[in-house]
């Protein structure tokens, strides 16, 4: 997966979040739905793209990729992940 461009990983990042808010707005999915998808994109797919970024761009080697499924472990490289190219 090519996560190094960064329009790439904006795109894998913030448009299943776009698209879980507009079906929520359209009615296609409940509340309770909603927040136990929300819950995977927080604790599972978001740390999982954001690793894969900080591997491919050798920041994190492969055998620390979990640790982005820590809580705030990954805030460190806040400005890594989103404004270099």
């Amino acid at each position: 997966m090519g996560t190094r461009n960064i329009l790439i990983f904006y795109g894998l990042i913030f448009i299943p979040l776009a698209a879980l808010v507009a079906s929520v707005k359209l009615g296609l999915v409940s509340a309770e739905i909603f927040i136990m998808l929300l819950l995977f994109y927080l604790f599972a797919y978001h740390p999982y793209i954001s690793g894969l970024r900080l591997i491919s761009m050798k920041k994190v080697d492969r055998k620390d990729f979990w640790r982005t499924f820590i809580p705030f472990w990954n805030t460190k490289y806040f400005k890594t992940l989103f404004f270099e190219v």
